[in-house]
C-alpha cells in the first residue's frame, strides 16, 4: 500500500513537474512566440490616415472639411473559418451594393484584411452593426465635405477613393493637405467580432496642414451661379469668370463651366483659344510706351474695308478717321492693325511676350497652360496684322487677367495666387506667400493713359456700353474672337467667343474681373455676352468688398517696385477687401 502511494505522489510530482516545465518554456523561454501568436489571433492591425487638411477660403470660412463616415473591412481567413464566401455574399450583395461575385472575390483572398466598401450609408452601416459578421468589422474614415457647396469644386479639386488629391489644389498641396499614415488595432473576440480598438498615435498627431486660399467664398459662389446661368441662357459650350486683385495677383474667384468644351479640368487655366479684340489692349500698350503714338493723332478708318497681304480687314462701324480711344471704344481692326506696324514686329513680339504671354503665368495649381505664340521668325506677312486684334496667338483666361492686372497696377506684372498660407495641426504658420512681381511691363505714366481710354469701350457709343455701372467709373475691353476651322482653312462667324475684361473703379483700380462665353449660339458678341455678365459679378464684388465709388485722393507716383507691392498688396488686397 505504502508503495502504491509513493508511485502515485511521484507520478503526480513529475506531471506537475512537466506542466512546470511546459509553463517555463511558454512563459521563458518562447515567450514572444506564443504572445505573438496569441495577438495575430485576437488582434487586427488597420493601418490609417490621420484626418486630411482643410481648405478654407480668406475669409477664414471651410471651403473643404471633412465627415467621418464607417466603412467595411474584412478579415478573409477568419471570415472563411467560420461562414461561407459563397453564402454571405448572396445576402451583402443588395445591402452594399455592390455584385455577389466581387464580394466573393474579396472574401476568399489569403489576407488577414481587405477593403470591402468605404463610405457606407448610415443604413448600412446600421444593419451590419445589428447583424454582425465574424471577420467583418466597422471603421471609420474621413469624407470630404463641402459646407459651401460645389461652386469652388473645378478650383478645390478632388480626392481619390484613398483621401489623397487628384486635382485642383487637393492635388496641388496634397504633401500639406494629406494625413500622415498610423496604425489602429482591433481587439477580436473568439468569434472573430471586434469590441474593442485603440489608435498607436494620437489622431491630432496624424492630421493634415491647413491651406488658406485667396478665394472668397461668396463671390466664387455668386460669379459660379452667374456664369452657369448665362451659359445656359445663351446655349453656349462653357465659360469662365476670374476675379483678380491686380495688386497683388491673389485670385478672388475662378468660376468655369465646361458644359460641352471637352478642354482640362479647369478651363480657367487650361483653355487655349484665341482672345479677339480684348488682344488689342497689349498692342496699344506697346505702341504707347514707345512712344509710337499719340493719343491726339488720328488714325486713317478707310472706310471700314483695309486691304492687306493676302486680303483685307473690316471694321462693323465703317470710319473715315479714328483716335487711338475710338480705336478701342469701337473695336476697329483696321485702326489697330495700323497701330501694330508703327511698333513692329520684332519690339511687338517683346511685349506680347513681356506681357507673360506664351509662358506659364507660375500659378500654384496643376494643368496650367502656356499658350501659343510664335516668334517673328514664323511670321507671315499678314501676321503683324492678325496679331494686333488677337489672331494668331493662344491664350488662357488666367494670362489675359494677369495682363490686364499689370494695366490696372502702374505696369507691374504679379505672378497670380491661390493659397496664401498654410498652418499645421498645432496652428503655427509653416508657409505664407508674399506677392511676388515678374517684371515691370509698362511705365505707370502708360498704365494711366490706356486707363484713361479704356474707359471709352464702357461709354455710350463703345462696343461694351452693357457693362455700365452706375455711380461708378470702369476701364474695360470687350473680344469677339471668331473660332478658326481648320477644315475650311478660315475663320468661322458662326462660332465665337466672346469675352469682356473690367478695371474698377478706373479712377483706384482694386478689382480686375475677366468673364469669358464660350461658342454661344445664340447672339455672339462680347458686349452684349459677356459685358452683363460681367456687369452682375462686378456689382457683387463692389457691394462685397465696399468699394467706394467716389474718386480717391490722388495717389502718388512710386517708382519702386518694394512700395507698389507694399502699398496695396502687402495683405493680399487692398484695405477695402475685408
Amino acid at each position: 500500500m505504502k508503495t502504491r502511494t509513493q508511485i502515485v505522489v511521484l507520478c503526480v510530482m513529475v506531471g506537475f513537474l512537466a506542466v512546470s516545465l511546459r509553463l517555463m518554456n511558454i512563459q521563458f523561454f518562447n515567450r514572444s512566440l506564443y504572445q505573438t501568436a496569441s495577438l495575430k489571433e485576437h488582434q487586427r492591425f488597420l493601418q490609417i490616415h490621420g484626418e486630411r487638411g482643410a481648405i478654407l477660403d480668406r475669409q477664414d470660412h471651410f471651403l473643404v472639411s471633412n465627415q467621418e463616415v464607417s466603412s467595411l473591412v474584412a478579415d478573409p481567413i477568419l471570415f472563411r473559418s467560420r461562414l461561407s464566401p459563397k453564402n454571405v455574399s448572396a445576402r451583402l450583395s443588395p445591402i452594399l451594393k455592390v455584385s455577389r461575385s466581387k464580394l466573393e472575390h474579396l472574401l476568399r483572398k489569403r489576407s488577414h484584411f481587405v477593403w470591402i466598401r468605404h463610405d457606407l450609408t448610415k443604413g448600412q452601416a446600421e444593419w451590419i452593426r445589428l447583424n454582425p459578421f465574424p471577420g467583418l468589422f466597422l471603421t471609420a474614415e474621413e469624407k470630404r465635405f463641402y459646407p459651401e457647396g460645389l461652386s469652388s469644386h473645378s478650383v478645390l479639386g478632388s480626392t481619390g477613393t484613398d483621401n489623397s488629391g487628384v486635382s485642383g489644389l487637393e492635388k496641388r498641396y496634397d504633401g500639406f493637405l494629406s494625413g500622415r499614415r498610423g496604425g489602429r488595432i482591433l481587439e477580436v473576440s473568439a468569434r472573430g467580432r471586434s469590441y474593442f480598438s485603440r489608435d498607436q498615435v494620437s489622431p491630432k498627431g496624424l492630421q493634415g496642414d491647413t491651406v488658406y486660399t485667396t478665394l472668397d467664398g461668396r463671390i466664387q459662389r455668386y460669379a459660379q451661379n452667374t456664369l452657369d446661368e448665362q451659359v445656359s441662357a445663351f446655349d453656349a459650350e462653357g465659360g469662365v469668370v476670374l476675379v483678380m486683385d491686380p495688386w497683388s495677383g491673389a485670385i478672388l474667384a475662378m468660376a468655369t463651366n465646361n458644359r460641352r468644351m471637352g478642354v482640362g479640368v479647369n478651363p480657367a487655366t487650361s483653355m487655349v483659344y484665341e482672345p479677339g479684340s480684348v488682344f488689342k489692349l497689349v498692342t496699344a500698350s506697346a505702341a504707347l510706351n514707345e512712344h509710337r503714338v499719340t493719343t491726339e493723332e488720328r488714325f486713317d478708318g478707310h472706310n471700314g474695308i483695309f486691304y492687306i497681304p493676302g486680303g483685307a480687314l473690316h471694321d462693323d462701324e465703317p470710319s473715315q478717321s479714328l483716335t487711338l480711344a475710338q480705336i478701342l471704344a469701337k473695336s476697329s481692326n483696321i485702326g489697330i492693325s495700323q497701330v501694330a506696324l508703327r511698333v513692329g514686329p520684332s519690339l511687338f513680339y517683346k511685349y506680347i511676350q513681356s506681357f507673360g504671354f506664351g509662358q506659364k503665368t507660375g500659378l500654384d495649381f496643376p494643368g496650367e497652360s502656356a499658350g501659343i505664340v510664335h516668334p517673328p521668325s514664323r511670321w507671315s506677312h499678314r501676321s503683324i496684322y492678325s496679331l494686333a486684334m488677337g489672331q494668331e496667338v493662344g491664350v488662357t483666361p488666367l494670362q489675359i487677367v494677369t495682363a490686364v492686372s499689370a494695366i490696372a497696377n502702374g505696369g507691374h506684372l504679379m505672378q497670380p495666387y491661390l493659397v496664401r498660407k498654410i498652418t499645421d495641426a498645432e496652428g503655427h504658420t509653416i508657409f505664407r506667400r508674399k506677392p511676388r512681381l515678374v517684371r515691370r511691363v509698362i511705365t505707370a505714366e502708360t498704365s494711366r493713359t490706356l486707363l484713361d481710354l479704356m474707359r471709352n469701350v464702357v461709354a455710350p457709343g463703345g462696343t461694351g456700353v452693357k457693362a455700365t455701372i452706375d455711380g461708378y467709373d470702369i476701364a474695360g475691353k470687350t473680344g469677339t474672337a471668331q473660332v478658326y476651322d481648320p477644315s475650311k482653312h478660315a475663320y468661322t462667324r458662326k462660332q465665337t467667343i466672346d469675352s469682356f475684361v473690367g478695371v474698377l473703379p478706373a479712377d483706384h483700380p482694386s478689382l480686375v474681373i475677366l468673364a469669358v462665353v464660350v461658342k454661344p449660339r445664340k447672339i455672339s458678341w462680347g458686349g452684349t455676352v459677356a459685358a452683363p455678365l460681367f456687369r452682375k459679378v462686378a456689382e457683387m464684388a463692389l457691394v462685397r468688398f465696399r468699394i467706394p465709388s467716389e474718386k480717391q485722393p490722388e495717389r502718388k507716383d512710386h517708382s519702386s517696385v518694394d512700395r507698389v507691392v507694399d502699398r496695396r498688396a502687402g495683405s493680399d488686397i487692398s484695405e477695402n477687401i475685408k
